[in-house]
């Protein structure tokens, strides 16, 4: 009888083993009424796959109502077609503010093409109406209290998410914190364009991680790479790779920053599209009545297609961006070194971090309103920037008042494109910024090679500007008849610095070099011209600085 006992046991500790292999939430009791509240239901049965040594949670069809839930070691949450997990409005039912989370924990997924829908519209105020119009897509604010990032992993190894949707988010949408082994593959995002914070995913001090094959549509940045919590700012942001996504966004879409506290290396962002949302679309029209789309016909835009930052001491080194096409990004590429020691610091530190090694191929951008911008701040220095395959169409019109703005240097403040002036129209308060199409500023060894940049009405300012710049590289830059300003390129303290096969169709000076470093310049050009009729030079260039060959 006791033989018996034991193996009755036995058998019933395998059943239940494999039993919880594979379990549907509905076996545990869940309503699929999206009013019931389903939290400890479906937590009881994640924790008891993982105990019995892991498998599948299955979400039927249906809307389940949940609080915070955590996912545990071996189990993948899946969610069926039609199976949606519904975050409550009720701020009592997260603990902690968030309501998928995920600490230390291995093996794990999220799959299926089911919905996870945070309903964070529920947490926010609206903007001000006052304000109307406003010069983009308006942000909300939170309630006091809210759920904040609706999906956060922290310390996780082994991760797949895949092919699910997530919409709705109060917050961040999907938080990646110092874990390891990540792959996200096909997922939805959906938020509305006046969400608060509402990020699509950020990346914060992990490693090998693998995005692709995402649609993003959400108010603030579509993909950010960060690096601000000081329990994982020793640990490299690294090896991460987005390819093959579709990202809409009225903030940043790619992005490196701005929290930069801990470094970032090896970075790839390749074959995707970024592009502008119309005010017909759902999660628009909210914000949409907050600007005037037609005067301001990019509010509904990126701020930015690629941005590079590091401001509070990282270093950002090997990132490659290719075959990216961007349709109204304010700003194709923002690349910017400073040092405002914000974070958990609060200080100004003694040096700046680095950005070297950075190269950006085979990009298109049309309807974009700021120039690109490679700058850093007196001492500090971007380096190793190629630029190569890339073509621009901008904003013209403005007049020789603009074109004499001198910009500041800015070192602690916030970066963003805007900090160089001006983005939408003349009735904006701020200046313009007095470049039309690419300003470099204290950089070494940047190369630009078959780039094109095009303005499409008649502007004075200068194409491109160049200041404290050594070791240019110029071949084949291309623009159209419209510059009529000055010159086509702006040149101040530049040392050792070679232009080659340049050919502008208009009949201003191409080049204009002051300041007293300027040395070291070779140009060489396709006809055959005198160097007056090319070339202005102040009295603070040495007379030998600037040499021209002619074919």
């Amino acid at each position: 009888m006791k033989t018996k006992a034991c193996l009755i046991l036995f058998f019933t500790f395998i059943a239940f083993h494999c039993n919880a292999k594979n379990i549907n939430i509905l076996e545990y009791g869940a309503v699929a009424d999206g009013k019931t509240l389903n939290t400890k239901v479906i937590q009881k049965a994640i924790d008891d796959c993982s105990i019995s040594g892991g498998g599948t949670v299955t979400v039927p069809v249906g809307n389940f109502l949940i609080g915070t839930i955590y996912l545990k070691n071996d189990v993948n949450l899946n969610l069926e077609s039609g199976a949606v997990l519904l975050g409550s409005t009720n701020i009592a039912d997260y603990d902690p503010m968030n309501l998928i989370r995920g600490v230390e924990v291995s093996n794990i997924s999220i799959t299926g093409n089911g919905t996870i829908d945070g309903q964070g519209h529920t947490f926010w105020i609206p903007a001000d109406r006052s304000k109307i119009p406003y010069d983009r897509a308006p942000e909300w604010i939170h309630q006091t209290k809210s759920p904040r990032n609706m999906l956060k992993l922290e310390g996780c190894k082994n991760v797949k998410i895949q092919n699910i949707h997530l919409k709705g988010s109060d917050s961040w949408t999907l938080h990646l914190l110092g874990c390891d082994q990540v792959v996200v593959d096909g997922i939805s995002i959906r938020n509305p364009l006046q969400g608060p914070n509402t990020d699509g995913i950020d990346i914060q001090a992990c490693s090998n991680v693998r995005i692709a094959n995402c649609d993003i549509y959400t108010r603030d940045d579509a993909i950010c790479l960060k690096n601000r919590d000081p329990k994982y700012t020793h640990k490299v942001c690294e090896n991460i790779t987005v390819t093959n996504c579709i990202l809409t966004t009225v903030c940043n879409s790619f992005k490196i920053g701005t929290e930069s506290l801990g470094d970032f290396k090896n970075i790839v962002f390749s074959n995707s599209v970024i592009k502008t949302a119309r005010p017909d679309e759902e999660l628009a029209k909210d914000a949409a009545q907050y600007i005037d789309v037609n005067a301001r016909r990019y509010g509904l835009a990126a701020t930015s297609g690629i941005a590079l930052e590091s401001v509070d001491g990282a270093n950002i080194q090997g990132v490659t961006i290719s075959n990216i096409v961007m349709d109204g990004a304010w700003c194709p590429i923002f690349i910017r070194l400073g040092n405002r020691g914000a974070g958990e610091q609060k200080k100004v530190l003694s040096t700046a971090g680095t950005i070297k090694d950075v190269m950006i191929s085979n990009i298109v951008a049309y309807n974009a309103s700021i120039a690109s911008s490679i700058t850093s701040i007196p001492g500090s220095y971007v380096e190793n920037v190629v630029l190569s395959n890339i073509i621009i169409k901008t904003l013209g019109g403005e007049d020789e008042k603009t074109a004499s703005i001198e910009l500041d240097e800015l070192e602690k403040s916030y970066p963003d494109p805007k900090m160089w002036g001006r983005v939408l129209s003349k009735s904006d308060d701020t200046d313009p910024i007095p470049i039309s199409g690419l300003f470099i500023r204290h950089a070494k060894n940047i190369q630009l090679n078959d780039v094109q940049i095009y303005v499409d009405k008649d502007d004075m300012r200068p194409l491109v500007k160049a200041e404290d710049v050594e070791d240019l590289y110029v071949n084949n830059l291309k623009t159209d008849g419209n510059n009529k300003g000055k010159s086509v390129m702006d040149f101040s303290d530049v040392r050792k610095a070679t232009l080659l096969n340049l050919n502008f169709p208009v009949t201003i000076p191409w080049f204009s070099f002051k300041g007293i470093k300027t040395e070291d310049i070779t140009i060489q050009t396709l006809k055959k011209f005198k160097n007056e009729d090319l070339i202005k030079k102040d009295k603070t260039v040495s007379k030998d600085a600037v040499r021209l060959i002619n074919l």
